[in-house]
């Protein structure tokens, strides 16, 4: 049996990909609330939370490629990646409590808690994503990496469905702060139990890659390496911008209801659970475009799909219209999310090729850091917005040049990332072929690594 052979159980994989329910489902309730929190419940200016978020990302440019770093140079009993994972674990989800429990005595304590624990969020957090650096180490075939990220994104979808619907039950008002609390205890609930059984009976090490530790890159090197990529650089440009897109739509998506259909938070949460439902079972089409197309084309595909989707929502102001729209928009919305963590395990490979190493960690870290660059972005942008249309501090009646804003936040800035999004996927070097070619490859080359494994 050679090393693209190798078998796992259908209980290893499906307790391995609930580590993207966790993760997806505590940083949706993060990205989505965050800022409705701070700036409609406590009150705070959008020109602190904008600069807490410009310090945090100061922060992300070192931590998020440095732990990626050092799992890929870590070498323990348990693997190169579960350390890391256990240390987060607990850590963060007693963030997720505290959160939303901050002094109000004024508004540059309540910001300096706010960076500290957005500091303490990214630092955690990154630890437990590591789990995304073990799928391309642990699944290499094309047939297990369509199969377990199909796992991944169905399980991820329901995360991102919770952290819609949960907030529903609890948020009555964006105004008052107790019903944040309720659903932060019940999403560390929730994320514990699930990171404890991908942990336990998820997470595995090839045999092969158990000296890829041993390499001569210096962190420094590393970094100038990766980012000498040339297919790396467009997929995190791509990264960057899908994620501003996800960011700037969850964030602004509870005032664009509250404000624009004049809905309560629990209706906002059934649009968009049924927009991820409709996502969810679009997966199996979007796996069958990925094996028949190649991820490249068949994400354009989804991209174009979704904004196309969504252009109505600058003139609609009925829910039952917007809940149509949404059904459509669900369609090109997962192709989104099955296609953008594929891409990157492809460069991974071409990656180990060239180097003769798997370096999940520093690829998957330095492509988080664009992740958390894209909410900057998403804040600044939105701040820029309601700075512009006169609403700094939050008042409960906007008027119409914010609507508009709103509305221009929802399509015209999506709409913009996604066009910039396809000119880069156009110039993605990563075509079906080549990566078929990639793929023959690495077989010959694991099982020398295999062998020299056994050598030791």
């Amino acid at each position: 049996m050679n090393a693209e052979e190798m078998e796992f159980s259908k209980v290893q994989k499906w307790s391995f990909s609930l580590s993207s329910l966790s993760t997806y489902f505590i940083m949706g309730a993060f990205n989505i609330w965050v800022f409705s929190f701070y700036f409609v419940a406590v009150g705070l200016p959008t020109i602190y939370i904008m600069l807490a978020f410009i310090l945090w990302t100061i922060w992300n440019s070192i931590n998020d490629p440095l732990i990626g770093y050092l799992s890929d140079r870590t070498h323990t009993r348990w693997g190169r990646r579960l350390p890391y994972i256990i240390i987060g674990t607990i850590p963060i989800c007693i963030i997720e409590i505290i959160l939303w429990i901050p002094p109000t005595g004024s508004h540059f304590i309540t910001f300096i808690y706010l960076l500290v624990l957005l500091i303490c969020f990214d630092t955690f957090y990154t630890c437990v994503y590591l789990f995304e650096t073990v799928f391309p180490e642990l699944y290499i075939s094309i047939e297990d990496r369509a199969e377990v990220n199909t796992m991944k994104q169905v399980l991820g979808m329901i995360g991102i469905l919770l952290s819609f619907l949960i907030p529903g039950i609890f948020i009555e008002d964006l105004t008052k702060p107790t019903g944040y609390l309720i659903n932060g205890i019940v999403t560390s609930i929730i994320v514990g139990l699930t990171l404890f059984i991908a942990i336990k009976w998820g997470v595995k090490e090839r045999k092969e890659f158990q000296l890829d530790h041993q390499h001569d890159f210096s962190f420094i090197q590393g970094m100038k390496y990766t980012f000498n990529n040339r297919g790396f650089i467009l997929y995190v440009i791509v990264f960057f911008l899908y994620e501003y897109l996800v960011l700037l739509v969850g964030t602004i998506f509870p005032l664009y209801c509250k404000h624009v259909l004049h809905v309560s938070p629990f209706e906002t949460s059934i649009l968009l659970g049924l927009m991820l439902l409709i996502g969810l079972a679009t997966i199996a089409i979007w796996m069958k475009l990925d094996i028949r197309i190649g991820g490249r084309k068949a994400f354009a595909f989804a991209m174009i799909a979704y904004i196309i989707c969504t252009i109505p929502l600058l003139f609609v102001t009925s829910y039952i219209s917007v809940l149509l729209i949404i059904l459509f928009a669900g369609f090109g919305w997962g192709g989104m999310m099955y296609f953008v963590w594929l891409l990157i395990a492809d460069i991974i490979d071409e990656d180990e090729l060239k180097t003769g190493v798997r370096r999940e960690g520093t690829y998957i870290g330095s492509s988080v850091f664009f992740m958390r660059l894209a909410m900057v972005a998403s804040i600044i942008t939105i701040s820029f917005v309601f700075t512009s249309s006169g609403w700094e501090e939050y008042t409960p009646n906007p008027g119409a040049d914010i609507i508009l804003g709103i509305k221009l936040l929802m399509v015209v800035f999506p709409g913009i990332a996604i066009a910039l999004s396809l000119i880069c996927l156009y110039f993605y070097p990563f075509t079906k072929e080549y990566v078929q070619e990639i793929k023959q490859n690495m077989a010959e080359l694991h099982m020398s690594k295999k062998e020299r494994v056994k050598s030791n």
